[in-house]
């Protein structure tokens, strides 16, 4: 199966966003994206995705997002992160902030924590890891398709990947949000396929 990103000769690697317990699990915070979360299935297809990688021999990286204890050089520069700094509670070290309980971490697996900014390449050293694994092509899942997901794309594009997002591994803050990225506006910028597709693309086999 073809999927543009994932031909033959490609090498890729699963990011899987933000799939963290007080972003994504309605036992800890109960959220309209946590909900989705829920609704969606997506913490058994995202594990499911992660294996076929693992047994393939390709990197599987969790981006997460914490703060500091002291909150020490978070930029509360727009509304969400100003939101994260007054309910204090993203705190690297929590289980808050841990990766959701119910996600699989292979022991291969590499954790790309940043403690600021609203995507996973900005203040990380994610882009100089996947380089010294020769990855050329990026698999994103996880949440949210309205935020992280979206600029992780982008900011995945300029650093010179090609993006792919396996859309039933993914949620965003709404249904209605969550579909208008889908249909709209990562296409754009990524491949939207299935957990499914990626396991049967060329690379991956």
């Amino acid at each position: 199966m073809t999927v543009k990103g994932l031909e033959r000769g490609r090498r890729a690697a699963l990011l899987i966003s933000e799939m963290q317990n007080g972003i994504t699990d309605p036992a800890f915070r109960e959220t309209p994206l946590a909900e989705q979360v829920r609704a969606r299935g997506i913490v058994d297809t995202i594990n499911e995705l992660a294996a076929g990688f693992r047994t393939r021999g390709l990197p599987v990286v969790h981006c997460t997002v914490t703060a500091r204890p002291d909150f020490l050089g978070w930029n509360r520069n727009c509304v969400l992160a100003a939101r994260i700094h007054k309910e204090a509670n993203l705190v690297s070290g929590s289980s808050f902030a841990a990766i959701h309980d119910d996600i699989v971490v292979g022991d291969s697996d590499i954790i790309s924590e940043r403690h600021h900014g609203m995507a996973a390449f900005t203040g990380t050293d994610l882009d100089a890891t996947l380089r010294g694994l020769g990855i050329d092509t990026v698999v994103f899942c996880g949440v949210s398709t309205n935020v992280a997901l979206m600029g992780g794309s982008v900011e995945a594009v300029g650093h010179g990947y090609t993006v792919v997002i396996a859309e039933d591994c993914t949620a965003g803050g709404t249904a209605e949000t969550h579909q208008v990225q889908i249909a709209m506006h990562l296409p754009l910028v990524a491949s939207v396929s299935t957990k499914d597709a990626v396991l049967a693309s060329e690379a991956l086999n």
